[in-house]
């Protein structure tokens, strides 16, 4: 089943940019997620397409250039790209897993949601 790409965007650019980091930081970690419970050939590009799209659209309504979305955008590109043969590595994509991970916490860390969130 193909995503609702547009439903997807529509319903991203409604919320406030901190959602929207917080979302974008969800969708990495359910990336990092499926990569550890190897995940189906199928599934990780879909994932790695709504990274993308998020990035994208932080970037398009974002004034300045933010210099840690544009390498968290080269690097999805780079998974994009490469899948087939991180699939075929267990240790590739464990690489990716990790690597989705930091990057979750880093655009959570980003979104200040967790400092305004009550303990």
């Amino acid at each position: 089943m193909i995503p609702n790409w547009s439903a997807i965007e529509a319903s991203f650019l409604g919320q406030p940019h901190p959602q929207q980091l917080g979302e974008l930081a969800a969708s990495l970690a359910r990336l990092k997620s499926w990569c550890q419970k190897n995940a189906s050939r199928e599934l990780v590009p879909v994932l790695l397409l709504e990274n993308l799209l998020y990035v994208n659209l932080l970037q398009q309504e974002s004034q300045s250039n933010n210099t840690e979305l544009t390498q968290l955008q080269k690097l999805l590109e780079d998974w994009q790209q490469n899948w087939v043969n991180i699939y075929d590595s267990p240790t590739e994509t464990a690489s990716l897993a990790a690597a989705a991970a930091t990057w979750s916490e880093r655009v959570l860390n980003m979104s200040g949601l967790l400092s305004t969130a009550v303990m």
